[in-house]
């Protein structure tokens, strides 16, 4: 994915997440309900990233279900094997470049995924009270954002437009858990 693309990706995921947060976070604010900016912060990164898990969302008319829509991959560190063989093909051939390497989507995407979560989870530990409530969180949203893509959006398209991923889920709870635990720890010392 060159600059351009990624930029054309997390441009609208992030002008939604802020429209959606600064909306909740007024509505709150009116119920009388007494919420801060460590708040604001995390509903944004919770709702970035589920804008990021659906949209784009695809054109009704050009969405093809004739196969059944998109496939669920269900094998645990598939993404960990593609990982590793594009290492294989880099390192056998230098000269391409390490940034042909990293901009490999499923690369891309794993990091991202991990990080963003990270950075929720960070953002989690900061006003939660258990470990028990990040991992709700972190199965919550990962999980209601791999069912949305399993479902096609919980119905509204007739088909999955999304790959579902076990690694997915992975890297996203995992994410969430390492970004609490390091904050916690960080706030500690």
């Amino acid at each position: 994915m060159t600059p351009d693309q990624l930029l054309a990706y997390l441009g609208p995921a992030f002008l939604y997440a802020g429209a959606a947060t600064l909306a909740a976070f007024t509505g709150l604010r009116l119920a009388g309900l007494r919420i801060d900016a460590r708040h604001a912060l995390t509903l944004f990164l919770a709702l970035f990233f589920l804008a990021l898990t659906q949209f784009p969302l695809p054109d009704r008319a050009t969405l093809d279900c004739s196969a059944g829509g998109a496939e669920a991959i269900l094998r645990p560190f598939a993404t960990l094997d593609h990982i590793a063989r594009q290492w294989r093909w880099w390192r056998n051939e230098p000269e391409i470049g390490l940034a042909a390497w990293a901009g490999n989507k499923v690369i891309q995407a794993a990091v991202m995924n991990f990080a963003l979560c990270a950075a929720i989870g960070a953002a989690f530990a900061r006003h939660a009270g258990r470990v028990w409530g990040a991992l709700l969180l972190a199965v919550a949203l990962s999980g209601g954002a791999e069912l949305a893509q399993l479902t096609g959006l919980f119905g509204l398209y007739p088909c999955a437009f999304r790959h579902f991923e076990v690694d997915d889920l992975i890297l996203n709870i995992g994410g969430l858990m390492a970004g609490f635990a390091l904050m916690r720890r960080w706030r500690r010392a």
